[in-house]
């Protein structure tokens, strides 16, 4: 037997959705397809909400894995935000979050990861965007990888194109 979801709760989830995105700089694209909310009514909520231009993020969404690489403190927050997902059961489905199964469940889930990553790694500059892409290619699974380091069992994140390492830099070969 289905449950029918009240219409008022899912415009609620909406919005509440959209100022998380907001207060995270997503980019209005990203906010468009997590809630569905148009261009203009962003715009308006945004108004209201007092956001000012300055404070958001502009131009395409990132596209490169190299982020996540470029030092160790890069390397060990994106190994947590990939363990996050994990733990929140992202990448149980096979699908990638892409703009066709952007939904607000996915939207949700990607705001809780974003916030804890923030509150465990507030020193690494990372963008909302980052943390789409990151799921989009664990899902994908042709370039990143979640993996055990062979020397201590420590969860790290691999660039599958990059060098095939398997062990973690930070912990058993400091840089």
């Amino acid at each position: 037997m289905s449950i029918i979801e009240d219409p008022d709760e899912r415009d609620m989830r909406r919005r509440q959705l959209a100022k998380r995105l907001v207060s995270h700089r997503a980019r209005t694209q990203t906010i468009y397809a997590f809630t569905g909310f148009t261009r203009h009514r962003l715009e308006t909520l945004r108004r209201r909400w007092g956001v000012v231009a300055e404070d958001r993020h502009r131009g395409p969404s990132p596209t490169s894995f190299t982020e996540f690489f470029r030092t160790n403190k890069s390397l060990q927050a994106a190994t947590a935000a990939a363990l996050l997902c994990h733990l929140l059961g992202m990448f149980q489905e096979r699908e990638t979050v892409t703009r066709k199964s952007m939904s607000l469940e996915t939207g949700e889930q990607l705001c809780y990861v974003y916030e804890a990553l923030q509150a465990c790694f507030p020193q690494v500059e990372i963008q909302f965007e980052h943390l789409v892409l990151l799921a989009n290619g664990l899902l994908d699974g042709t370039t990143l990888q979640l993996r055990r380091c062979s020397d201590c069992g420590a969860a790290i994140l691999i660039d599958k194109l990059a060098s095939p390492r398997s062990v973690c830099r930070p912990r058993c070969h400091p840089s």
